[in-house]
């Protein structure tokens, strides 16, 4: 883990969160045919995080990024607000595990993958146990699923490829 103590280091963080409230603000707007199936383009800056300055400071852009975003949308403290903090952090802590202990056997398409499968499962756990006690809404799980895994490949492939860049560009 890279030391958040130089100005380099609080900028990088800075600005990836503010690229994550950005497109957190910015997916919110998009009508979607189901309002709860979103790509999660937001994780983009969570990916990105991890593998430049790994865990913690991925740990930070998330719950700011989640925290800023609702404020942002007039989303703070509703349900949408609390799947979102459960998901985000489930989902961190998931590709945390993966990319330390999985080392180089897992690409930012990998990790993104494990986060976003975490993170749907752990939101539907979350609506089952707070929101809708009722073992049917397990029904969505495939469904959703399938939204994670689509999610969760397309975020990791433009992860990659924005981690490609950069280290062309000599910016990691």
């Amino acid at each position: 883990m890279k030391s958040l103590t130089t100005p380099k280091q609080v900028a990088r963080v800075g600005f990836l969160t503010s690229v994550g409230i950005a497109l957190f603000v910015l997916e919110s707007l998009v009508p979607l045919p189901v309002p709860f199936l979103k790509l999660g383009f937001a994780n983009i800056s969570s990916v990105v995080t991890l593998e430049l300055l790994g865990g913690p400071p991925m740990f930070l852009v998330v719950i700011l990024r989640v925290v800023a975003g609702s404020l942002l949308t007039g989303a703070l403290f509703t349900p949408g607000f609390v799947l979102a903090v459960s998901g985000g952090l489930a989902s961190a802590c998931s590709m945390a595990v993966v990319h330390r202990l999985g080392g180089r056997l897992f690409s930012a398409v990998g990790i993104s993958l494990v986060g976003a499968t975490t993170h749907v499962v752990t939101q539907l756990l979350v609506v089952r146990a707070l929101f809708v006690q009722n073992e049917g809404v397990m029904v969505l799980l495939p469904v959703l699923l399938l939204s994670g895994i689509v999610g969760g490949l397309t975020v990791g492939w433009i992860s990659l490829r924005l981690l490609e860049a950069l280290r062309r560009g000599g910016i990691t």
